[in-house]
């Protein structure tokens, strides 16, 4: 069964959107079961994410990761991006077939993030835009009405060894990291 992102041509308020919480825990650490989900829409071709990451001690670039494929009937390639709240720290075009990884201008990607805090606790918030000409370039696709994304989303502990995730990923190696992306499908709002 497909999950819903929904697609608008004006901005959906982050409120009305799915959660999809990281629930997949490779840890044996209780500190490291932080709670992280992932929220986005599409809006005139381009695909909007916000991750929420309940951290109180947020650093680094490296915190989380996020894996996507925006046209998965065209091939297995994926982005790889890792962000935390100071920012992108590698953005890749990763080809599994043969174990290829590009490193891509972070620039090409919309990125803000926040910090608050409400009756849970403390999070920050990273907001990313990919554009729709990136897509185009280097998908061959425009995402709309019925469009299949794949992708998954990472949580990075401090000894890189330890992480939670999505959907579940035992994959050894970023290339691998293909097959344990599952599908959204775009429906207008």
């Amino acid at each position: 069964m497909h999950k819903i992102i929904y697609s608008s041509p004006n901005k959906i308020d982050w409120d009305a959107q799915s959660a999809f919480k990281i629930t997949n825990y490779y840890t044996e650490k209780e500190e490291h079961m932080v709670f992280c989900y992932l929220k986005q829409y599409v809006s005139a071709g381009s695909l909007k994410l916000c991750t929420y990451c309940f951290d109180s001690e947020a650093k680094g670039k490296k915190d989380l990761q996020l894996c996507i494929n925006l046209n998965p009937a065209l091939c297995k390639n994926f982005i790889h991006i890792e962000s935390g709240i100071d920012g992108i720290n590698r953005f890749e075009f990763v080809n599994p077939s043969n174990e290829e990884i590009l490193s891509l201008n972070p620039d090409i990607l919309q990125y803000h993030t926040f910090r608050t805090n409400d009756q849970q606790g403390f999070y920050w918030c990273g907001e990313i835009t990919i554009p729709a000409d990136f897509t185009k370039e280097y998908f061959s696709t425009c995402l709309g009405e019925e469009s299949i994304i794949l992708l998954n989303f990472y949580k990075i502990f401090d000894n890189s060894q330890d992480y939670a995730c999505l959907f579940p990923d035992r994959s050894s190696s970023l290339p691998d990291r293909h097959s344990s992306m599952e599908e959204f499908i775009i429906l207008n709002y």
